[in-house]
């Protein structure tokens, strides 16, 4: 008799056991649907802090300051606004839609003139880095949600 209860114990605890760790993983699985997609995180307003071409900060000597929007989605892509205003005193604003291809990390700008730029980017938290070639060199800007 005293054998019988012990494997009920067991066979109790180990089912306890099987219990909690499925309670647990069904927790963690609710917790990773409300993550936002990167998609979601990139709408925004974001302030470029620094404007690289081939490795050389142009912000601060021929950008004075840039920004960009990204709007939410409406059917298969978003809007956008970029904004670049120059050292100089002249600007520039480029409008278009965007499209994010959340499994190779990009993000492809098309302006209202047809012109298509394609940007690998690295999302964490408020901060956004861009990174691509255009006409053969190497831009990458780093910013910061406004």
């Amino acid at each position: 008799m005293k054998h019988n209860l012990s494997k009920i114990s067991l066979a109790a605890l180990a089912l306890l056991f099987v219990a909690l760790v499925g309670l647990s993983s069904c927790k963690k699985d609710k917790d990773d649907d409300n993550q936002p997609t990167p998609t979601q995180q990139l709408v925004g307003d974001w302030e470029i802090k620094s404007f690289t071409i081939d490795g050389v900060e142009i912000k601060g000597t021929i950008v004075l300051s840039s920004k960009i929007e990204f709007e939410e989605y409406t059917g298969s892509n978003g809007d956008f606004e970029w904004t670049i205003i120059y050292t100089d005193g002249s600007s520039e604003v480029a409008t278009g839609d965007y499209e994010v291809d959340e499994t190779d990390r990009e993000v492809k700008l098309e302006n209202d003139n047809g012109e298509t730029l394609k940007f690998d980017f690295d999302l964490d938290g408020d901060d956004l880095e861009l990174s691509g070639t255009l006409d053969g060199e190497r831009y990458v800007l780093k910013a910061e949600r406004d």
